[in-house]
């Protein structure tokens, strides 16, 4: 029995703690691509305010961050 026992715990284990990071990295992959989205949009416009080539009020004191999450302005 402690032959089997170490068997597993020679392959078995690793196996499934490679498959597991490669799981875990294919589900945080949409979600990290979002984040790039938001930070590039985040920046253009920043960078869009301070040249003041369109000047944004914004609603309620909301930031670039409103406008990136499709919040109107008013």
């Amino acid at each position: 029995m402690s032959k089997a026992r170490d068997m597993i715990n020679a392959h078995l284990y690793p196996v499934l703690a490679v498959f597991s990071v490669i799981y875990l990295a294919i589900q945080i992959e949409p979600a990290a691509r979002w984040f790039r989205y938001q930070n590039r949009c985040i920046e253009m416009v920043a960078e869009v305010i301070a040249t003041d080539e369109g000047r944004i009020d914004y609603k309620d004191g909301a930031g670039p961050e409103a406008i990136c999450n499709g919040i109107p302005s008013p």
